[in-house]
């Protein structure tokens, strides 16, 4: 027989005295809380009571639109492309409408999106826009290859024209701005940066319309610049007092850095990315703590670098290597040795045909002190690979941390990360 279990008195007086004192607050207080969730979550709590059911469309945090999974299944053609993107935009749309607030912290869409769809997305841009939006970030990277003239274009005259609906006021509270796979000029880039006072970061990638920037003004606030894979871009002057990173991975470019005491992190890559950097940057290089380089080797290239200056304030340096077996990094090592006080070294290497078997190269080693962390992906234990370790391992006489990954650097983060990993132990 079974016996049922009354709650003592002492547990109906706790039950019966607790109380709701967090629906008390004032409206304002409450939306805030609003703020730290997701809006995905903050839409979720109002089924917690009558008190909270109208407050979501009031959240002022971070409208991040996004779906990597449906990506994914749409570069497996799992899915069709038309059709979800028409899904997606409904979706924004839908939500777009139901919201309520004068401002929100952050507006992000991440989907593939095209020309084709510019009426969509003007709109969008006006509703971020219109709340004050901090942080703007689109990115309509394609799962696969995008022809540059498919790409959606930023509305350059809704920033520029006074009787636009998006007015240099509604801008004046933009902190951050990334535009990725979106056709944008320097001029509408130039004139964000002349009219958005409290812009830090701006970062824009796979846009053939930039071609050349100017960067320049003692009050300028910006501190991360970044412009990767603009194939058309070709020369940038720099006068940022507050600038703290920039990268510039593409083409090989002009560039004039006239003013950046705050540098800290650099990123560059191009055709001849030490050689082309080193100049423009001889007065910032005893200052970098992070310095990451993307170097394609070129068969039957040999590296021939200048003699580097020492790197005292070096903690970090990456090296991202695209290159065949045939190739050496040896050339590089002198880059290490000019930074006395290296922390972690990362290499990524990333393989091009065909594989060639070649002897190993000794190289001198010189003690290192003070490298602790070494970590190298894509390593298959070929000679370009071999060799460096080698030598990092003999020369790092306190390291405490190596990583070798097999990994190839171009799958990390995707569907395919794994797939690869033994067909290249095979080789």
């Amino acid at each position: 027989m079974e016996k049922t279990v009354q709650p003592s008195n002492k547990c109906k007086r706790n039950h019966v005295g607790l109380e709701d004192r967090i629906s008390q607050f004032p409206d304002e207080i409450l939306v805030s809380i609003l703020s730290f969730l997701t809006f995905e979550e903050a839409v979720r709590t109002s089924v917690l009571s009558h008190r909270w059911k109208h407050l979501w469309p009031f959240f002022t945090g971070s409208l991040d639109f996004d779906d990597p999974d449906t990506m994914w299944d749409i570069a497996d053609e799992k899915k069709q492309l038309k059709v979800e993107r028409n899904n997606f935009a409904k979706r924004v749309n839908r939500s777009l409408k139901l919201h309520q607030g004068s401002n929100i912290d952050q507006f992000r869409v991440c989907f593939e999106f095209n020309r084709y769809s510019k009426h969509r997305i003007d709109g969008w841009i006006d509703f971020a826009m219109s709340k004050r939006v901090k942080r703007l970030e689109l990115d309509f990277t394609p799962t696969w290859v995008c022809k540059s003239q498919m790409r959606y274009t930023f509305p350059h005259e809704r920033f520029t024209k006074l009787e636009s609906s998006v007015g240099v006021s509604c801008i004046e509270s933009l902190m951050s701005l990334t535009l990725m796979n979106i056709r944008v000029t320097g001029k509408l880039l130039e004139h964000l940066l002349s009219n958005c006072p409290l812009l830090e970061r701006l970062h824009v990638s796979d846009s053939d319309d930039l071609v050349t920037l100017k960067v320049c003004g003692s009050s300028l606030q910006l501190k991360y610049l970044h412009i990767i894979r603009c194939l058309e871009f070709k020369s940038i002057e720099i006068f940022a007092p507050n600038l703290e990173s920039l990268s510039l991975v593409g083409r090989q470019t002009e560039m004039h850095v006239d003013h950046a005491p705050c540098l800290l992190d650099v990123c560059i890559g191009g055709s001849k990315p030490v050689n082309s950097a080193i100049c423009p940057l001889s007065s910032y290089l005893s200052q970098l703590q992070s310095l990451i380089l993307h170097i394609c080797i070129y068969p039957n290239e040999k590296l021939e670098f200048l003699k580097f200056q020492p790197l005292t304030n070096l903690r970090h340096l990456k090296w991202r290597v695209t290159a065949s077996d045939g190739e050496s990094l040896v050339y590089l090592i002198s880059m290490i040795e000019a930074a006395p006080f290296l922390q972690k070294f990362t290499l990524e290497l990333l393989w091009s045909k065909p594989l060639i078997e070649r002897e190993f190269r000794k190289v001198m080693k010189y003690p290192n002190e003070h490298l602790k962390e070494v970590e190298i992906m894509g390593f298959v234990g070929r000679a370009i690979d071999m060799e460096l370790s080698v030598y990092l391992l003999e020369s790092a006489i306190k390291l405490e941390k190596i990583v070798i990954n097999p990994r190839s650097p171009a799958l990390v983060g995707t569907p395919w990360e794994f797939e690869t990993t033994e067909k290249m132990k095979e080789l």
